[in-house]
């Protein structure tokens, strides 16, 4: 049977994905950009936290704002250099995926040549790193430490969802937001800025995914790799919400972290199943939800169109 600690693990890791999954389904809501450069962003929150912290440790309520405002405005420069571009040209859904693609390669490999040159000229190990964030709050309960870097990835999943809850429902930016994902044209004709709120859009989903890469560096360690390892999660994670839900998105992470978690060590201790086999219970889930429910609009399949169909012809 699995542990306290796979249940702990559970709740921990599914809190730091949740924070990378749901700005990817906002964007993608918003922006209808499937964006692969979102990966970029963990990597960048956790090595941004990492050289904050590089000469001296510093407390992470320092370092959270600092990681979002350099997540918000990478995603912003990414969409003023390209997508903005490519949307004026009124390129398809499918370009706008293939060329945040070429993003995510790009600076994938700057960081790499980045990292490389601080770690020659500073004689620091940067290609496995760990931030020297001062966290603090660690419980001890019947022998279990339960460290103060678990409740900051659940106090920053928590008020990430309030906000996000208080922001599209209660703040007319909000709202706008909502109108040009629900109808782009329409909201446009309503004099909602589509510009604005594309940047708006960026600017929350890169802050959110910044942060999720810090707290990974934390729980874990901050590598050039680290957004690709996780690329799996976190898509099946937004694909469970259909690249749509918020809500969803939420059960999304939480069950991608399960699987990882209480599923693998369930299966490791009936069967023998290595835990290496993490990533394949993310691949079956993503397969799953793609072919039992697919995204529409993100290469949605036939039942799911065969079902919204159906729905609009009942009207």
């Amino acid at each position: 049977m699995p542990t306290i600690t796979e249940f702990i693990n559970t709740f921990w890791v599914g809190s730091i994905y949740f924070l990378s999954a749901v700005g990817l389904t906002i964007s993608y809501r918003v922006t209808r950009v499937l964006n692969f450069a979102h990966i970029n962003l963990m990597t960048i929150g956790a090595y941004t936290a990492v050289l904050l912290s590089l000469s001296s440790p510093v407390h992470v309520a320092f370092a959270i704002p600092v990681v979002f405002l350099v997540g918000g405005i990478f995603m912003m420069a990414v969409h003023f250099a390209v997508y903005s571009r490519l949307m004026e040209l009124k390129a398809t859904p499918l370009v706008l995926m293939i060329s945040s693609m070429g993003v995510w390669i790009f600076v994938k490999f700057f960081l790499y040549g980045l990292l490389g040159y601080l770690q020659k000229a500073w004689k620091v190990e940067m290609y496995l790193a760990k931030p020297r964030l001062i966290v603090g709050g660690e419980i001890k309960v019947e022998g279990l430490t339960l460290s103060g870097d678990l409740f900051t990835a659940l106090a920053l999943a928590t008020l990430a969802a309030i906000f996000l809850y208080v922001f599209f429902s209660r703040t007319k930016t909000g709202k706008a937001l909502r109108a040009v994902a629900d109808n782009p044209d329409l909201a446009e004709i309503s004099g909602i800025s589509h510009s604005r709120v594309m940047y708006i859009t960026w600017f929350i989903a890169g802050g959110l995914a910044s942060l999720s890469g810090m707290m990974w560096a934390l729980f874990a360690h901050a590598t050039p790799e680290l957004g690709d390892t996780l690329i799996l999660q976190l898509f099946a994670a937004s694909v469970i919400g259909g690249l749509y839900s918020v809500p969803l998105t939420t059960v999304g992470a939480y069950t991608i972290a399960a699987a990882e978690n209480i599923v693998i060590a369930t299966l490791h201790e009936t069967i023998g199943l290595e835990v290496s086999y993490r990533p394949f219970f993310a691949f079956f889930i993503l397969l799953v939800v793609i072919l039992v429910r697919p995204p529409l609009g993100a290469g949605g399949g036939l039942p799911y169109r065969f079902k919204v169909l159906r729905r609009l012809m009942r009207r």
